[in-house]
């Protein structure tokens, strides 16, 4: 009897632990953002998604568990040949994410390791067609037919590659030196621009003063004859110094000047606590009111703050909740295009592709993320001496649908419109495209167009390589309109390179913006 119930006692508390014990071995939590293959007896059976999910002990078997986030890796130096001969030393930056974890695990070894090799191999081929001073201007262009290849091999594997970077270039030593002294020679070369500048300035200023000095004497000496005072016209500073209600500090910047002003708010110049530039936008007081505002407004820094590349200005910091709401970009030392275009007219050849493809590069980063700008205009593209940058992408939508959107119908600034936004039709990145080719428009001088004047008519204005993409970018139809990657494809190669693609005018404007500025007292 003893025995038998020391029996039941021992099955009772198997089964009890085994009650305990198989939901934990049983059920499986799989983390967001990720995903995990499982196998039946060394068989794909299913891929399990983010949540709660059922495995059967000793028969299912967990093979991979994937990061369905966005990845990166920096690859080390690789040793490349150019057409002329040149070993040089190049490594990258591949951003990636994986779409399908089935397809990742079983359709290659290890997608990390194939996603180099194919890059380097794809490199080697690129850069063997090139001689040096082609390689050294045709980053983007390396960059965008990279990531042509990688979509294609990649895409079945389960992968999907977002945005491919060469990061150095690292070349011979004689190379190197005879590189260092051309951009030592370019800088006199600016250097004397800028100084020949400031004294033509200096000379119509003290030619100015006399004149109003004999204004004056001639004033004095004719009786009751008298003529208004002339004032010299001062020379306009890059800068705007602060006004007395401007704010003098937000968050941890110091403000020293002001860069702009738009509909949505002022833009000031702003110094970290290590002495970094950055740009401080702040928002205006109408919109706070509104009660949806800060809630879309915090959602956009959120989604701005994923986009990178070479052509935006990436968002370091911001504050939604703040009074006022406010957000700070790299500050990005040039000009806008609107004031280039303003001072100097339409843009040459060489400087125009270079334009249209930095933008459409910076356009596929933004798209890639899921932003559409919705107010691609010249006042909101930098140009810098290391290529175009936008600025301003994501903000418009926070703006989207507050009482003071409203009453002016439509989001965006009217000449860039895309008919959709008049229509009030779903905004797509093809939004964009249409914005995109107004801008090569009024950057080439064939817009804005007369009264009676239409865009076929100006054409003929517009250099013939880019006669196609602007066509196809203005469609009424956004499905007819190209993608950046598209732009990029068609595009490339432009013009052969020069030795800079900012003709001496517009450079010497860009190392005006590179000058120390006064802080406002």
């Amino acid at each position: 009897m003893g025995d038998a119930m020391a029996v039941g006692w021992i099955v009772l508390i198997v089964v009890g632990a085994v009650i305990v014990l198989l939901p934990a071995v049983t059920v499986r939590v799989v983390p967001q953002a990720s995903c995990q293959v499982v196998e039946r007896f060394g068989r794909y059976t299913r891929t399990m998604n983010a949540g709660l999910n059922i495995v059967v002990p000793f028969i299912d078997r967990i093979r991979n568990r994937v990061d369905l986030r966005e990845q990166f890796n920096i690859y080390p130096p690789e040793s490349v040949i150019t057409e002329d001969r040149v070993v040089i030393d190049v490594d990258m930056i591949v951003y990636y994410q994986v779409t399908d974890g089935r397809y990742a695990t079983y359709e290659v070894d290890n997608y990390v390791q194939s996603i180099q090799l194919v890059a380097f191999n794809t490199l080697r081929n690129i850069v063997g067609g090139m001689d040096l001073q082609m390689l050294l201007a045709s980053r983007e262009e390396i960059n965008a037919a990279l990531r042509g290849v990688l979509d294609e091999r990649t895409s079945m594997w389960g992968v999907r590659v977002n945005q491919v970077e060469l990061k150095t270039i690292d070349l011979p030593e004689p190379l190197r030196r005879a590189e260092e002294e051309q951009m030592r020679a370019n800088s006199e070369k600016r250097a004397a621009i800028l100084r020949a500048e400031g004294e033509r300035q200096a000379a119509l200023v003290q030619a100015e003063t006399e004149r109003a000095v004999a204004a004056a004497r001639g004033d004095q000496d004719g009786a009751g004859d008298r003529k208004p005072a002339y004032t010299p016209a001062a020379r306009r500073p890059v800068h705007e110094p602060l006004h007395r209600d401007d704010p003098r500090r937000l968050g941890s910047y110091r403000l020293r000047a002001r860069l702009g002003q738009g509909g949505m708010g002022t833009v000031y110049l702003g110094v970290t606590p290590g002495e970094r530039l950055v740009a401080v936008k702040v928002i205006k007081k109408e919109f706070t009111e509104e009660p949806m505002f800060r809630k879309r407004f915090r959602r956009e820094i959120d989604s701005v703050q994923r986009v990178g590349g070479f052509h935006t200005a990436p968002v370091v910091d911001a504050d939604a909740d703040g009074d006022p709401p406010w957000l700070a970009t790299e500050y990005i030392p040039g000009p806008s295009l609107d004031d280039v275009l303003k001072q100097v007219g339409a843009l040459p050849t060489r400087t125009l592709y270079t334009l249209a493809l930095g933008v459409a590069d910076a356009l596929r980063g933004i798209h890639v993320c899921g932003i559409v700008h919705r107010d691609l205009k010249p006042s909101n593209i930098i140009v810098s001496g290391m290529g175009p940058r936008i600025i301003d992408f994501g903000l418009a939508r926070a703006l989207d649908g507050s009482k003071l959107t409203r009453s002016g119908h439509v989001v965006g600034t009217l000449g860039f419109l895309a008919p959709e936004q008049f229509t009030g039709a779903q905004i797509t990145p093809a939004t964009d495209m249409y914005a995109f080719g107004t801008v090569l428009c009024h950057a080439a001088g064939a817009a804005p167009l007369r009264d009676g004047e239409s865009l076929e008519s100006a054409l003929e204005l517009l250099p013939a390589g880019l006669v196609g993409v602007i066509t196809r970018c203005r469609e009424t139809d956004p499905a007819l309109r190209p993608l950046p990657d598209e732009v990029l494809k068609e595009l490339s190669p432009g013009p052969a390179p020069s030795e800079d693609w900012l003709p001496p005018h517009i450079r010497t404007m860009v190392d005006l913006h590179n000058r120390p500025t006064v802080s406002a007292p």
